[in-house]
C-alpha cells in the first residue's frame, strides 16, 4: 500500500495536468465549502431582496458570478464586483488613462475599483436583511451587524477573486471554473426542485426527461458549432518554406466574443436592482425610485431592451479585444507574413478591421437571438424568463467547458514536446 501511494505521488509530481487537476480540485473543495458558510449576523435561511419581485431572476443573474442571492453565505456576493471592476475598468483605458503607472500601481487601483463596487454591492442586499444579534460578541446594534454582514461579504468576495488567481497559476480554468461550478450545482439544484415540487406520473415523468434532454442535446449542438465555426484568412510565410506554409491561416470565430458578453452583461444587469434598493433605504417612498425599480427588472420590456442593448455593445466589445487588429497587423510584419492582395501594415490593419467587424456584428446577431429574443417573447411571467435566461446560462456553461478542453490540450500538446524544449 505505501508503495503504490508513493507511485501515485511520483506520478502526480511528474505529470504537469495532473498536479493542475489537484490544484483545481483543491481550490473547487474550498470553494463549496466557504458556499455551505452562513454569516452569524443574518437570520439562517435569509434571502437577499426578500421585498424586491424579480428576487429569483436576480438569483439567475447571480449564477455567472459564483454568487447565490437563495442564501447569504460567505460567497453570496460572488466574483460580482471584480466583474464589473473590470468592465469599468476596460472603459477607463480606452482613454489612455494610467498608461505610465507600473502593472503593481494598475492591479492595486483595479483592487480599490472592486472594492469600491464591493461596498455598493453588499450594502445593496444588506438593506432587506434580517440581522439577529451575534450573541457570543453582544452585538445587537442594527447598524454594527449590517457592517459585519457587508465586511463578511466583501471579504467572500476577495477570497474568490484570491482563489481565482490561485487557479490561474496553478490550475486550470482559472477564475471561470469558480463560476462554472457554480453554474452546474444550481441547475441541479434547480431540476431536483423541479420535480420534487411536481407531483409527475410515470408518463409525465419520462416525457418532461425526453424534453429536458433534447433540449440539452440541441442547446450544446448550437454551443459547440458556433464556437468552433471560423473563419480562414490564408497566411502567406516568406521565411518559411514549405508545403505546410501553404496551409497557414489566421481565424476568426464566428462569435468572437465567445460566451463572454452573456456572462458581464448579466453582471451589470444585477447594479441598477442593487443601486436602486441602496437608494430606496433612504428615500423609501420616491415615486421615480419605485417605478425603476418595478420596470427595469428582465420580467418587463424596458428591462429587456436594456439588457439587449447591453448584449450587443458587450458583445462588439469583446470581439475586438479579443481580435485586435492593430497586434494582428503588427505581428504580421515583424514575422514577414502577409495576407494575399493585401499590402502589410496599415492597410492590413485596415482589412482585418472590416473583417472583424463583420463578424462582431454576426456574433452580436447570434448573442441577441440565443439570449435576447427568448426574454422578449417570455417578459411579464417570472417562471418564462427564469427559462429563458436558463438557455443563456446553459450556453455559458458549454463555452466554459470547450475553454477548459482547448487548455487540458494545450497542457497535453506542450507535453508532447518537452524534451525537445
Amino acid at each position: 500500500m505505501e508503495k503504490l501511494l508513493t507511485n501515485l505521488k511520483k506520478k502526480i509530481k511528474s505529470s504537469l495536468l495532473l498536479t493542475k487537476i489537484m490544484w483545481t480540485l483543491l481550490i473547487i473543495l474550498v470553494y463549496m465549502l466557504g458556499r455551505l458558510i452562513p454569516i452569524a449576523s443574518v437570520s439562517l435561511g435569509n434571502s437577499v431582496f426578500d421585498n424586491v419581485e424579480s428576487r429569483a431572476l436576480l438569483n439567475q443573474l447571480a449564477l455567472v458570478t459564483g454568487g447565490q442571492y437563495n442564501s447569504m453565505t460567505l460567497f453570496s456576493l460572488g466574483l460580482g464586483p471584480w466583474m464589473t471592476s473590470m468592465i469599468l475598468w476596460r472603459f477607463v483605458t480606452i482613454f489612455g488613462m494610467f498608461k505610465k503607472n507600473t502593472s503593481v500601481k494598475l492591479h492595486y487601483y483595479r483592487m480599490l475599483l472592486t472594492l469600491a463596487v464591493a461596498v455598493l454591492q453588499s450594502y445593496g442586499i444588506c438593506a432587506t436583511s434580517d440581522f439577529s444579534g451575534v450573541t457570543f460578541w453582544g452585538v445587537t446594534n442594527i447598524g454594527v451587524l449590517r457592517l459585519i454582514t457587508m465586511l463578511t461579504l466583501i471579504s467572500g468576495t476577495f477570497i474568490l477573486v484570491w482563489l481565482g488567481d490561485r487557479n490561474s497559476q496553478k490550475g486550470i480554468g482559472g477564475m471561470t471554473v469558480l463560476i462554472l461550478i457554480n453554474m452546474i450545482v444550481s441547475f441541479i439544484s434547480s431540476i431536483s426542485t423541479f420535480f420534487s415540487e411536481n407531483n409527475f406520473d410515470l408518463i409525465s415523468f419520462g416525457a418532461q426527461v425526453v424534453i429536458m434532454v433534447c433540449a440539452a442535446v440541441l442547446l450544446v449542438w448550437i454551443a459547440v458549432v458556433t464556437y468552433r465555426a471560423e473563419y480562414r484568412i490564408p497566411i502567406q510565410r516568406v521565411s518559411i518554406n514549405s508545403t505546410y506554409a501553404k496551409e497557414s491561416y489566421l481565424p476568426i470565430r464566428l462569435t468572437p466574443a465567445g460566451g463572454m458578453p452573456f456572462m458581464y452583461s448579466m453582471t451589470l444587469m444585477m447594479l441598477p436592482p442593487v443601486i436602486i434598493n441602496v437608494l430606496l433605504t433612504f428615500y423609501p417612498n420616491n415615486s421615480h425610485l419605485l417605478y425603476l425599480s418595478q420596470n427595469i427588472a428582465l420580467t418587463t420590456l424596458p428591462g429587456v431592451l436594456i439588457y439587449i442593448f447591453i448584449l450587443y455593445l458587450l458583445s462588439i466589445g469583446f470581439a475586438y479585444y479579443n481580435y485586435d487588429a492593430f497586434e494582428i497587423a503588427k505581428n504580421l510584419r515583424n514575422n514577414g507574413d502577409y495576407i494575399e492582395h493585401v499590402i502589410p501594415g496599415k492597410e492590413t490593419q485596415k482589412f482585418l478591421q472590416r473583417k472583424i467587424w463583420v463578424f462582431a456584428n454576426v456574433g452580436a446577431l447570434f448573442m441577441i437571438l440565443l439570449g435576447g429574443a427568448p426574454l422578449l417573447l417570455s417578459f411579464g411571467d417570472s417562471s418564462a424568463v427564469n427559462i429563458a435566461l436558463s438557455i443563456s446560462n446553459g450556453y455559458i456553461i458549454v463555452s466554459l467547458i470547450m475553454g477548459i478542453i482547448e487548455q487540458v490540450q494545450t497542457l497535453q500538446m506542450w507535453k508532447q514536446y518537452k524534451d525537445i524544449i
